[in-house]
């Protein structure tokens, strides 16, 4: 079961890096998975891109905050449709970035696997 469950979040902690990477240009600097019994969640730190950070460091954080509810239906919809077969279970998720104008900002992800919600995988 250990095996199972680190098995899991290293496949999450590379689709999150694959997808962050696609819409940004380079991976994050750091991706936690966390699976606490149906609750799966991610932190993400280095998140933006080089032109947000100076955007950030120049107080202009609200050019960014709109620029990532733009973007974030493009990064849901990539990342929920693998996660889906990644976790093999339907699950209602969040997301929220955290401190935006610090340093220490970064995006949580959090996915609440639903009981009795097995999906059947897509034929390859």
């Amino acid at each position: 079961m250990a095996d199972e469950k680190l098995d899991l979040q290293e496949k999450i902690r590379k689709l999150t890096v694959k997808v962050v990477k696609h819409y940004r240009g380079k991976g994050p600097e750091v991706v936690k998975v966390k699976i606490e019994g149906d609750v799966i969640t991610i932190d993400i730190k280095g998140i933006l891109s080089n032109l947000s950070e100076i955007l950030v460091e120049e107080g202009a954080v609200d050019i960014v905050k709109s620029y990532w509810r733009i973007m974030k239906p493009y990064l849901e919809k990539e990342f929920l449709d693998e996660a889906y077969e990644t976790v093999g279970r339907k699950f209602e998720y969040s997301w929220q970035i955290h401190n935006l104008e610090k340093d220490s900002r970064s995006i949580v992800v959090s996915l609440n696997l639903i009981s009795d919600g097995s999906i059947r995988k897509k034929d390859t």
